[in-house]
């Protein structure tokens, strides 16, 4: 049974889109009904419409809802592996890359970063890879999310001493500031290098002429149609040579299983070939008035 065969739970969730803008019909069935089922239960419910009543008489409910509907899960370099390989294979390939065609841009997009680790451990990294020839780039990291108080945490750059276990103390005298109550803040030249933004990949336009793009554990709540579909949006907007990162538990899926070459299937880690774009052909070179343009995008602040 689709949702939308469901007529309670389709008046929910359009009553949900109405009022907060949010939808979430695509997310896939047994997902959703779990985590609204968990609501219900909250409140001794046994209908969608009765929890609608709920929530015209508790409008704050809302924000319990989206919160269960939209977990974040975050922490510094979670999946050691992964980060092991960006660390090892995937930046020093887009390193390369950028100095053989003499572009100094690299742009990455953490795509549902949540409170920011993700966006951050990548930071981390190409600050660690890049060493003294960081000057010599315009590194940019854009993470984005679909959770305004997630992206507000991010901000604050504050973390208590568990939150960074992964990190060696190498890592954590280097990139955090120890302050008074045991915690840590993040030092101002890691944190300049994200930036983020309210961002719905179902509905906004991707953030394009990525170099890297990780979107990892957001794909398992979307329906087959609605994962093909944002694949291929990241396939649009890495350069060509860019490289997805997907979740331990995705995979690629419809159009994009052949669009993109694999790096390593068993750590989620994909390629756009350099031949199926031009954007660093020779012969369509970015203007000036371009690259500008892409430098604003990158530096503007939300």
């Amino acid at each position: 049974m689709a949702v939308t065969d469901d007529p309670g739970l389709m008046r929910l969730l359009t009553k949900v889109y109405e009022e907060k803008g949010w939808d979430f019909t695509q997310y896939k069935q047994a997902s959703l009904l779990r985590r609204l089922r968990s609501r219900l239960n909250k409140h001794n419910l046994g209908s969608f419409d009765g929890y609608i009543k709920v929530l015209e008489a508790q409008p704050q409910e809302y924000n319990e809802l989206i919160n269960s509907l939209t977990i974040n899960v975050t922490e510094f370099f979670r999946n050691p592996e992964m980060f092991q390989a960006l660390d090892e294979v995937v930046i020093p390939r887009v390193i390369a890359s950028k100095l053989r065609h003499q572009h100094k841009i690299i742009k990455a997009w953490s795509c549902g970063c949540s409170s920011g680790d993700e966006p951050y451990s990548l930071a981390m990294i190409f600050l660690e890879k890049l060493g003294e020839a960081r000057d010599k780039f315009l590194l940019a990291i854009i993470g984005s999310d679909i959770d305004k108080a997630a992206l507000d945490e991010a901000r604050q750059m504050l973390y208590a001493k568990e939150r960074l276990n992964a990190l060696d103390n190498f890592l954590l005298e280097k990139y955090f500031t120890r302050i008074e109550g045991g915690k840590f803040r993040l030092k101002s030249f890691v944190s300049s290098l994200a930036r983020f933004r309210h961002h719905d990949i179902i509905r906004d336009r991707p953030f394009m002429r990525c170099d890297i793009i990780l979107c990892r554990n957001l794909l398992i709540y979307f329906n087959k149609q609605l994962q093909e579909e944002t694949l291929l949006k990241f396939y649009e907007a890495l350069n060509p040579g860019g490289f997805l990162v997907l979740g331990m538990v995705e995979s690629l899926v419809g159009a994009a299983a052949n669009a993109f070459e694999c790096v390593d299937n068993r750590l989620r880690i994909y390629r756009k070939p350099e031949d199926k774009a031009l954007i660093y052909d020779s012969q369509k070179v970015l203007s000036q008035e371009e690259i500008d343009g892409v430098v604003a995008g990158m530096l503007e602040k939300e």
